[in-house]
């Protein structure tokens, strides 16, 4: 599959066309795409969902796509790297650490457009507007009002991404739909060791700590802790595969205690310490 790779901080690109030409491919940046006009099909990881004018979709580096275009289509994208975003300065740190974890499993919950709110839309499309603008004045793309600019359109995304997980986790009595709500949440906080302590989840899904561990067990099979250490896990291993970040950036974005933590608990499910695994499969 190919794969894309971006050496700036931010890309702004603005295309119409009536044929989509580039193959399914995965990409080392983020993605912001904004629907201007047209219609047809965004084929992402697998799943395919209609699109129309005002829809958005963000993708990550673990994400593969691509368009199949019914009605003449004009696409904006805005295209940057995780030093981008990190670096800017209105955009709060849980902000970011939300838009980043939505990205790591956007296939467990990826619905079509994230943003379905019509004064959202016409918000982002007025700021669109202004970043085009400014774009194509003799500043250069990484002025502080672009930065202001995708500052903005970023927390109406991620107002969009917490409202769609909000609805996915809401406490619900009956214990055969506790699990997946658990889940849910687990996705939604795996970036947040303190807020995966069983006292916290129980507390969240209104159960004593020994009822919601056991409840859990029963319906999945396997412990509560067990079941976060190995989607952790996981998502660290796809890191590993996908991005530059070095073993400590990773372990400190998922919370582990120190880079020898994540090493023992890595190898004992892997067979492998987290540099070892990315030499061999990388």
């Amino acid at each position: 599959m190919k794969r894309y790779l971006q050496q700036e901080p931010l890309i702004v690109q603005q295309v119409e066309t009536s044929q989509w030409l580039l193959p399914v491919h995965t990409h080392d940046f983020y993605e912001l795409i904004l629907i201007g006009k047209g219609s047809g099909y965004h084929i992402i990881n697998d799943n395919r969902f209609p699109y129309t004018a005002g829809d958005v979709y963000f993708l990550g580096p673990s994400d593969h796509h691509s368009f199949s275009v019914v009605e003449k289509t004009q696409f904006c994208f805005l295209t940057f790297t995780d030093a981008y975003l990190s670096g800017l300065v209105n955009v709060k740190n849980t902000v970011w650490k939300r838009i980043k974890t939505y990205s790591l499993h956007t296939t467990q919950g990826f619905t079509g457009s994230l943003v379905n709110n019509v004064t959202d839309q016409q918000h982002l499309n007025a700021l669109l507007s202004i970043l085009l603008s400014e774009q194509k004045s003799p500043r250069q793309l990484s002025s502080p009002i672009v930065d202001a600019l995708m500052s903005v359109m970023l927390s109406l995304v991620e107002r969009q991404i917490s409202q769609q997980q909000l609805k996915s986790i809401q406490t619900l009595t009956p214990s055969a739909d506790l699990v997946p709500s658990i889940i849910a949440y687990i996705c939604q906080h795996i970036m947040q060791p303190e807020s995966l302590r069983i006292e916290q989840l129980a507390d969240v899904f209104h159960y004593s700590p020994g009822h919601l561990s056991a409840l859990f067990k029963q319906q999945v099979g396997e412990s509560l802790q067990h079941y976060i250490i190995q989607y952790k896990l996981k998502l660290v291993e796809k890191r590993l595969r996908l991005s530059t970040l070095t073993v400590s950036q990773i372990a400190d974005e998922f919370g582990f205690t120190d880079i020898c933590h994540l090493n023992k608990l890595f190898k004992r499910y892997y067979q492998h310490t987290p540099m070892v695994y990315r030499r061999v499969r990388v």
